[in-house]
C-alpha cells in the first residue's frame, strides 16, 4: 500500500514537492522558534546565583578621563569616600563597587589560556570586597575576598563553579593556581613587568549576570581594590546598595544628594535592580514574540495553501476515489489514503529538515554554541515534528471527508 502510495505522491510530483517545501520550511522556522522558547524555560531553571531584593545599582558618570594614574588615583579616593558617605546612611546595609552588575547592559568577557593550549572563555567583573554580601551570593567552597588579600604576591580570583570543573576537573580548586600560558600570537609581554599569577580563593554557586533567561556561563571575580596599592588597577563604573527593608522609593533622591556631596562634579543615576530585571527579560522576549510571531504567520499561510491544494486535488481525483469506492474501499480507506499521502509528504518534509538540522552541532560555533544541551535540542525536534505534523493532518481532514463523499456512479460520468 505505501509503495502504491508513493507511486500516486511521484506521479503528481510537481505539485507534491511545492507542497513538501512549504512543509519544509514551516518545520524549520517552528524549529527555531521552539528551541529559543526552549532553551529559555531550560535557562529559567538553572541557578542564578544571587537575589536582587532591596538592591539598587548607581551608575557613576564621573566626566573625566582616568587615563592618567594622577587622575585613576584621585578618582579611586573619591570612591572610597562614597562608599564611606554610603555606609554612613542608616538605610543601607551594604555597600559597595563594581565594574558591572546583574542587568546592566555593560559586559565585560575574558578568555583564558591554559597549558596545552586549551581556551576558556568566560564572564568577568572586578569588584570590591562586599559585593557578594550586597547580591547575597552563595559559597561553595573557600573564601570571599578580604583585606588579607592586600598582602598577596599573586592574584586572587573568584570562580563559578562551572569554570572550577572545566579548569580543575572533579578536584578542589580552592588554593590553587590558575595554570596559564601565554597564546603563542600575543604580542611579546614586557620583560620589566611580572607575569601575573591567579589563584583562587573561592568558590561560588553561578553569577548569570543577564539574568533568568540567560545562559549559564564561565564566570570570574576579580579583586577591586580602591586604596594605591594596585596602581593600575580599574576604576569602578557602579556602585551598588542593599536597603534597609521598607526602605521608600523617595530615599533615592536623598541618596543621590548624599553622592552628589561627596562627588560634586560627577553624576550619579540610581536603577532599581527589580526594575532592570524587567527590562532585560524584555530584551530576550520580544525578540523571541518577533520571531514567534512571524512564525506563526508563516504557519497560518502554510495552512491555507495545504487545505487548499488538498481540496483541488480531491475535486480533481473524483475518479480514482469512485473507482476505489466501486471496487469495495470503504470511506474510512478513502480517508485515511488522503491522510496519509499528507502523512509521508510530511515525513519527507521532516527528514530531510532534521538531517539538515543535525549538523549544526558538527560545525564550528562560537565558545557560547554548547549552551543548547542535547536534551533541549531533540525535545525541541520532537515538539516541531509533532506540531507538523498535527498542523498537516488538520489541513487535510476537511480534504478527506470530501473525497468520502464521491460515490461510485460518479467515476462513469467520466468514461
Amino acid at each position: 500500500m505505501t509503495r502504491h502510495l508513493l507511486r500516486l505522491i511521484w506521479n503528481r510530483k510537481r505539485q507534491n514537492f511545492l507542497l513538501t517545501l512549504e512543509i519544509f520550511f514551516s518545520f524549520i522556522a517552528l524549529f527555531g522558534v521552539v528551541l529559543l522558547a526552549m532553551q529559555f524555560a531550560s535557562n529559567s531553571r538553572q541557578p542564578l546565583g544571587y537575589t536582587i531584593d532591596r538592591v539598587w545599582s548607581i551608575t557613576v558618570d564621573r566626566k573625566e578621563n582616568d587615563e592618567d594614574p594622577v587622575v585613576k588615583s584621585r578618582h579611586r579616593a573619591i570612591y572610597r569616600q562614597l562608599l564611606l558617605a554610603l555606609r554612613e546612611m542608616p538605610q543601607v546595609e551594604v555597600a559597595a563597587a563594581s565594574f558591572t552588575s546583574p542587568y546592566a547592559n555593560w559586559s565585560w568577557g575574558g578568555s583564558t589560556r591554559l597549558r596545552g593550549g586549551h581556551q576558556i572563555d568566560h564572564g568577568v567583573n572586578s569588584v570590591t570586597d562586599d559585593f557578594p554580601a550586597v547580591f547575597q551570593m552563595p559559597l561553595v567552597a573557600g573564601r570571599w575576598f578580604s583585606r588579607e588579600d592586600d598582602v598577596a604576591t599573586w592574584t586572587p580570583v573568584m570562580v563559578n563553579v562551572r569554570m572550577a570543573r572545566e579548569i580543575f576537573g572533579d578536584g578542589n580548586a580552592v588554593g590553587q593556581i590558575i595554570p596559564e600560558e601565554r597564546d603563542p600570537n600575543d604580542p611579546p609581554p614586557d620583560p620589566t613587568e611580572k607575569p601575573e599569577v591567579r589563584r583562587v580563593v573561592g568558590v561560588f554557586e553561578d553569577f548569570r549576570k543577564d539574568g533568568d533567561l540567560s545562559t549559564p556561563e564561565n564566570f570570574l571575580f576579580q579583586r577591586m581594590r580602591l586604596d594605591d596599592g594596585e596602581p593600575k588597577a580599574a576604576v569602578p563604573g557602579r556602585l551598588v546598595v542593599r536597603l534597609a527593608a521598607a526602605t521608600p522609593a523617595a530615599f533615592e533622591e536623598t541618596l543621590v544628594k548624599r553622592l552628589m556631596a561627596e562627588a560634586p562634579n560627577w553624576s550619579f543615576e540610581v536603577e532599581h535592580e527589580d526594575v532592570m530585571r524587567e527590562s532585560k527579560l524584555r530584551q530576550y522576549t520580544m525578540p523571541l514574540a518577533a520571531v514567534g510571531t512571524v512564525a506563526g504567520f508563516l504557519l497560518l499561510m502554510v495552512a491555507l495553501g495545504l487545505t487548499g491544494v488538498v481540496w483541488q486535488s480531491v475535486t480533481h481525483r473524483v475518479r480514482e476515489f469512485g473507482l476505489r469506492r466501486a471496487k469495495g474501499a470503504t470511506i474510512a480507506h478513502i480517508r485515511r489514503q488522503v491522510l496519509v499521502e499528507m502523512v509521508i509528504m510530511t515525513s519527507l518534509a521532516v527528514l530531510v529538515a532534521v538531517v539538515l538540522i543535525a549538523q549544526l552541532p558538527l560545525l564550528p560555533l562560537p565558545h557560547d554554541a554548547d549552551i543548547i544541551s542535547g536534551s533541549v535540542f531533540v525535545t525541541s525536534l520532537a515538539i516541531s515534528a509533532a506540531a507538523v505534523y498535527l498542523l498537516t493532518l488538520l489541513c487535510g481532514w476537511y480534504p478527506s471527508r470530501l473525497a468520502t463523499r464521491v460515490q461510485p456512479a460518479e467515476a462513469l460520468h467520466y468514461e
